[in-house]
Parts: C-alpha cells; structure tokens; sequence
C-alpha cells in the first residue's frame, strides 16, 4: 500500500537518453518520494488498494515542469511591456511601473505567476528577485510548490542609469547591502517548506556591478557550495555598458575574470556570437533559455539549440517574466523553443519534441542543481509529478505504432488545460485542474486589485515618458 498510485497510464519517465517510455505504467508514492515505477500489472499486486488511486488510462504520467528563470512578481502588470524596441524596454516601458510596486504587490504577482505555472504543470520555480524570502513565505511555501530562489545583488539605485549610452553609476553602499541581503535569504530560507526552499546566489548581471562585488558573490556562493544565477548577454542595455567599461562582451569579459564555469547558470545569452556560446559551453556553464520572453523583447532567437550542438550540457527553459512574454505556461514556452529554434537554423530537426520534454523537466533540473531529486520519475526521487489528458480534440488521436504521438503531441498541440493532477512532494497542489493549495479566485482579485493601484499611479508618468508603446496610446492605437 502507497499514498498515492497512478496506474494505467504512458509513463515518460526521462529515464535514459529518450523519454523513457512505459505504457500502461505506474508510480507508487509513499510520503514524500517515489518508491515504485513500472508496469501496472507488476505493481498491482503490491499497491492496487493504496490510500489514493489515480486512474491514468487515456492519460500521460510524466515529472512537474522546472522554470529555470522566472520573475513571478512581475505578472501584476502582465501585457504592459511587449512590441517595443529592447533598448527602452526597461527604462521607459518597465521603470515607470516599477517604482510604485510594493512588496503586498509583488506577492500578489507572485501569487498569480505561481497559479498560472501550476495549472499547466510547473512544479519547480527558478526565481530570482527582490525580498525573496518573503516571497517564500508568502507564495511558494503555501502554495505547496518547490522553488530555487535567491535576492538579486547590484549597485544600481534610483539615480544610477540617467542616460542608456553612459556608464551606469554604481552606487557601493547599495551594492553592500543587496549582498548582505543575498546571504541572508540563503542563510534563512534555505531546506524550508519540508525542503522544497532550495537557496542560491544571484549577482543581477555584470553590467549591473562591479568587478569586485561579482566576484564577492562567486566567491561566497562556491565558499557555501552554492551555485550564482546570473543575467548573461541580455540585449543591447548591458552590450553597451561592458563595451563602455571593459572595451569587450559580456562573455569575454565574464570569461577573462574566470568567472564562468559549471556551478553558474546563465540566463538569456543572446547577445552572443556563435563563438561565445561554444566558450559558455565549454566552460560547463547551465544555461537557462527563455525563448519566447526575449522574442517578445529583442526579437532574437536565444541559441539553445547552438548551446546543446556545442556541447553544453546542461541547459533549462525559463518563462522570465509576463509583462513582456508569453506567460508563465512550460507548454508554450517548449512550443516557441522548438519552433523558433528549427527557423533559427533552417532545420525541422532541431530540438525535436522529446527533447523539448527533457530539457522542459529533467533538463531543468540538472541545470538549477536538483537533477539528483527530481526531473524524472525514478525511485529515490521526490514525487514532483503531473498526469496529462491526453483525450482532447486538439490531442486525439493518441497513437503507439510506428511513430509514438505523445510527446510531440504535448509540445506542438497543447494548451495547459489538459494537466489535470500535478503532485509536489508527495502532496497534491492541483486535483481535477484546479488548485487545491491556493485560492484561484481569490488570487485573481488581490492580483487585479494590485494591478489597479500599480497602474492608477504610473499611468501619467507611463505616458509622460514617451515610449514607444505610449506613443501607439497616443495614437489610439491600444
């Protein structure tokens, strides 16, 4: 007898090189792990009276979703920053929300990113921000879901970045105290929630600081065997400050003062030649893609695939945040990988849907530095898992023989919907496609309620500074 048995349904296990398919499988869980994966007619005999039975025929069984890189707070003021040109998408799209979003707001963002990830089968979130600890206690531990977090360290204030096209003014004594607060969300909240609170570091970037406080941060990180999170090549902003203070790239530079190597991730890296991704590859760095925010931002295609063929091994998918992007659903996020990459390198066999899968779960969680707890379902593993509909129009025909149909299915056809049961832990955080760890409807109106405050106040400012999108207000154009 377990706590919970799945059975009847095709298991994609990620056990081995593939998807380590079995059909007509099944998982017993017994607390907080998994204790016993293979076929159902094996495992009936052993677990068939369990305290909680899932029947899973017509039904995919697979592990939860990991987002390697995600900024939940900033769902408050999703669709506020899309289609405008990279180089003002922080300074005039982004800035004139930010200074009037509060801590009560950022988790009721938080709140609402999580239950928009959940409901389409994310069960780890790769966050990194600001008052993460809060974030933690407010969003993450109640909402039952595990995350890998960590306070954004920089030395950039209110009065930092008056001009794009100047050196940005570090501000020391911020920078000291944004780091002592990295320490301490790692020395507080690191192993809470019954372990699903896992703490790292994260120097914001290294256009963000100086060469001394990043190398602080590394240093602290590898001193407690922690692995740094780090904005890496993100657009046109941070090209133009490495190449105003160091006369180079962010890889080069990254790479001249030895910091790149396999205990950091790196996010974005799309300002990057061919050659600076096989250095990053090289160097054994972890690689969190976030294909569709910085299509919607940059208008490029991260090198994902290029990461992978140049040998790197270890590479996740990210959401990042939702003013700018498509969401915080895993599905669309594999969808928009897979087709942005086969257009990027005129080839449809890039990035096939099973590998969208691996990189969408056990993938993720070897690059965040949790491959040895989940990602795949195998004994021994904690029990963070999902079962997906497969019998939904856009889904049927489910075929086995000669080609199996479930995972490109999953990647190119599904919408979020089809997950009807996702599992962290060995707990249930959604049972019949609704969340049973948070209120959904009262999640949606504190977000809405915060959402209004946020954009009451920085309305005025929004269409004072001129951007591109208060232009196209202007105009009667949105």
């Amino acid at each position: 007898m377990a706590d919970i048995y799945i059975r009847g349904g095709i298991l994609l296990t990620m056990r081995g090189e593939g998807l380590g398919v079995i059909e007509d499988g099944a998982v017993a869980v017994e607390g907080q792990n998994i204790v016993a994966v293979g076929k159902t007619h094996e495992l009936d005999k052993k677990y068939k009276n369990s305290k909680q039975l899932i029947e899973a025929k017509g039904k995919a069984v697979l592990p939860g979703f990991i987002d390697v890189h995600i900024h939940t707070g900033h769902t408050i003021i999703r669709g506020e920053a899309q289609d405008v040109p990279e180089i003002e998408w922080m300074l005039k799209t982004m800035a004139p929300f930010s200074k009037y979003i509060k801590p009560e707001h950022s988790i009721a963002g938080g709140a609402l990113g999580v239950l928009e990830g959940v409901k389409s089968g994310v069960t780890t979130f790769g966050e990194i921000g600001v008052n993460e600890g809060h974030v933690a206690e407010k969003v993450f531990i109640p909402a039952g879901v595990r995350a890998n977090i960590a306070d954004t360290i920089n030395e950039i204030g209110p009065n930092s970045r008056p001009d794009v096209n100047k050196s940005y003014i570090f501000d020391e004594a911020l920078g000291e105290q944004k780091f002592k607060a990295g320490v301490e969300v790692v020395d507080k909240w690191d192993g809470a929630g019954e372990g699903r609170i896992s703490c790292i570091f994260s120097p914001q970037g290294a256009d963000m600081m100086s060469r001394d406080l990043l190398e602080r941060v590394k240093a602290e990180a590898v001193k407690r065997g922690k692995l740094t999170h780090i904005h890496v090549a993100q657009g046109a902003r941070e090209a133009i400050q490495i190449k105003l203070r160091y006369d180079t790239t962010s890889i080069k530079y990254l790479d001249k003062i030895g910091f790149l190597d396999d205990k950091v991730i790196a996010a974005h890296c799309h300002q990057t030649t061919d050659d600076e991704v096989a250095i990053i590859a090289k160097r054994g760095v972890r690689y969190a893609s976030c294909p569709a925010s910085i299509a919607l931002i940059d208008g490029i295609v991260p090198p994902l695939a290029l990461f992978i063929q140049q040998g790197g091994k270890y590479a996740g998918l990210g959401s990042d945040q939702a003013p700018g992007s498509t969401g915080h659903n895993m599905l669309v996020g594999m969808k928009c990988a897979a087709l942005l990459n086969k257009v990027r390198h005129r080839d449809p066999t890039v990035l096939p849907a099973w590998e969208m899968l691996r990189i969408a779960t056990i993938g993720g969680a070897n690059t965040i530095g949790l491959g040895d707890k989940i990602g795949s379902l195998e004994v021994g593993k904690k029990a963070d898992m999902i079962v997906f509909d497969l019998k939904a129009p856009h889904l049927v025909p489910n075929i086995t023989r000669p080609v199996r149909n479930v995972a490109p299915n999953i990647v190119y056809y599904s919408r979020g919907d089809e997950v009807e049961t996702v599992i962290v832990n060995g707990k249930f955080v959604v049972q019949d496609r609704r969340c049973v760890t948070l209120d959904e409807d009262e999640v949606m109106a504190k977000a809405q309620k915060a959402s209004d405050e946020i954009t009451e106040k920085a309305a005025d400012d929004f269409m004072t500074v001129d951007g591109y999108l208060a232009k196209a207000v202007k105009r009667g154009l949105l």
